[in-house]
């Protein structure tokens, strides 16, 4: 299954169906831009979406995996099998690619608590070293290692933030 080919065929079926991107987007309920970025082949519609858009597009889910009109009403099991398999191929990678995101923010956050306790260890600001409460730590101001280590914090959860916002498809 290659994404060029298939944003090119559904670009081809939306003209000859005389229907806008947005138009397109609005029937099977997603925004302009994913239907523009199916069409230049950056990515491919989500495996929940082909039925609807097959429909919208009046063309089977299976032409619309292979990305051309098939001659014949049905198409061989081999060719079949082989479009779903390929299909099947790309959404794993994409799975496997998330869950090497999740595992790699998790471990910088994990890094990053050690860091912190460490940090805090060392400054003698732990609860049973002063005597402190945690309203303490919170409410009363303290040396700048706590707001190094706030801001610290703070940059982190924005770049992770950040990131799962870009990683997502």
């Amino acid at each position: 299954m290659e994404k060029e080919k298939i944003g090119m065929f559904i670009k081809e079926l939306r003209t000859e169906s005389r229907l806008t991107q947005k138009e397109l987007a609005d029937m099977v309920h997603v925004t302009d831009k994913a239907v523009s970025k199916w069409e230049r082949g950056l990515s491919v519609p989500a495996l929940d979406l082909f039925r609807p858009l097959a429909a919208a597009l009046d063309v089977s889910v299976v032409e619309l995996l292979d990305g051309q009109r098939h001659k014949e009403e049905t198409i061989g099991l081999k060719q079949a099998n082989a479009i779903l398999e390929s299909t099947i191929a790309r959404q794993k990678k994409v799975i496997l690619k998330k869950r090497i995101a999740f595992l790699f923010v998790s471990a910088l956050l994990l890094v990053c608590c050690m860091i912190c306790g460490r940090l805090l260890w060392n400054q003698g600001l732990l609860l049973d070293e002063r005597g402190l409460v945690p309203a303490d730590l919170f409410w009363q101001e303290q040396d700048m290692a706590l707001d190094w280590i706030r801001y610290g914090l703070l940059l982190a959860l924005m770049g992770i933030t950040l990131f799962c916002g870009i990683s997502k498809e």
